[in-house]
């Protein structure tokens, strides 16, 4: 057992140097694209260039879904929210509170740095003088020189994403795929009840709020639990790799990919979610089920809705259009 554990160390080692060249070969020849640069110094004003989905679930096409959503360039802010649908059962429809959230908290962020936390609360008593019924979770971030800025309550997700060399099994020639930087964490009372706000008299929790060094070439996918619940991180990797990994090595700009992106996410985590009580379909949802003792199985069947912005220099910033579905 001695001898094997050697060789396998020197044999580890061994690759570990092999590659270690490799990658600085690559390096060296900058074969890859130009924005991912090692500082930003001296760079202007980093932005957000900005691309959504929101696919509605089947039965909830007509009404628009019950998620609501924002990206702003201009602000470089942008969120996410998802109208609790237990709501329903009182006649409510929860993508009104959810939608009238995202727009409230919209207006509570200005161009330059804004209390994300202050921008929710102020949304949320407008809510409540408004009388609107309902509930929601809720995400929002915001970019300010290097540090994007987030807050979450409930059960949607944030993923920072920042491309790097990697060698995949079987290979010695490294590619560009999407490491993971940041990835927010849920808020959950117990299984499938995310901490919310609502028109009730329940107590609000505090949100969790985190900043997060970036540079250009980051990319922020926030979406709705309809999409964390049935896709797994390292799926939404490889499928940001699929859509960008050529414009990546070719140096060629990524913004053009951006649309096709989030689709893509919104599209796959809909097609899981559509193979509801498939024994062979394991997900990010029927694994929180079994770590509390529930049976599940297959996809969950939600709304999805994604939010992926490129972290860029003014000079590269695509679009400045406002997106939304309020």
């Amino acid at each position: 057992m001695a001898f094997r554990l050697a060789f396998t160390r020197r044999h580890l080692l061994r690759a570990s140097r092999r590659v270690t060249g490799r990658h600085q070969a690559i390096i060296d020849a900058r074969s890859f694209s130009d924005f991912i640069t090692a500082s930003d110094e001296g760079l202007g004003r980093l932005k957000l260039s900005f691309a959504a989905a929101c696919l509605p679930h089947p039965d909830k096409v007509e009404k628009g879904g019950e998620d609501g959503y924002f990206a702003c360039p201009l602000s470089r802010s942008f969120g996410v929210a998802d109208g609790v649908g237990g709501w329903a059962d009182s006649g409510v429809d929860p993508g009104l509170f959810a939608r009238r959230l995202m727009r409230l908290c919209l207006e509570g962020i200005g161009d330059d740095e804004s209390n994300l936390q202050e921008a929710l609360l102020k949304a949320t008593q407008r809510i409540l003088k408004e009388k609107l019924e309902g509930g929601s979770t809720a995400l929002l971030g915001q970019l300010n020189g290097t540090t994007m800025a987030i807050l979450n309550l409930g059960d949607s997700g944030a993923m920072l994403l920042r491309p790097a060399l990697r060698t995949p099994p079987g290979s010695d020639q490294p590619l560009l795929f999407p490491r993971v930087v940041f990835r927010s964490c849920d808020q959950t009372h117990y299984f499938n009840c995310p901490y919310q706000l609502g028109s009730g008299n329940a107590p609000v929790e505090a949100p969790d709020f985190i900043r997060v060094r970036v540079r250009t070439g980051d990319l922020v996918v926030a979406a709705t639990d309809g999409v964390f619940d049935n896709l797994f991180d390292h799926q939404v990797q490889a499928i940001v790799a699929q859509q960008l990994g050529k414009a990546w090595s070719k140096g060629a700009p990524v913004t053009p990919h951006l649309n096709g992106l989030a689709t893509s996410i919104a599209k796959q985590a809909q097609r899981i979610g559509q193979q509801e009580d498939h024994k062979d379909i394991i997900t990010p949802f029927a694994l929180a089920a079994h770590s509390e003792g529930l049976s599940f199985r297959g996809g969950k069947l939600d709304d999805t809705t994604v939010v992926v912005g490129l972290v860029c220099n003014d000079s590269d910033a695509g679009d400045s259009t406002l997106l939304h579905n309020f």
